[in-house]
């Protein structure tokens, strides 16, 4: 049930925009070891970023260069 006197366009008028020319909009769960989480959350620190900006970097790259294999 909606809040009375709730806006009816918060959600579609009012979004965020993260700069990304094509919203995130999936999600892919992986579970590491504390230590590897503790390595990510210092490296992430370091780059000023955030360690779901890692995991997609990393993935990213490593999508990359297995298609570059199977092109081969």
């Amino acid at each position: 049930m909606a809040r009375v006197g709730g806006n009816p366009e918060f959600g579609s008028k009012y979004r965020f925009d993260y700069g990304r020319d094509v919203p995130l909009t999936e999600q892919v769960k992986a579970q590491v070891y504390p230590d590897v989480k503790e390595r990510l959350k210092k490296l992430a620190d370091n780059k000023k970023c955030t360690v779901p900006d890692l995991v997609r970097e990393a993935l990213e790259q490593y999508l990359m260069r297995e298609e570059e294999t199977q092109a081969r």
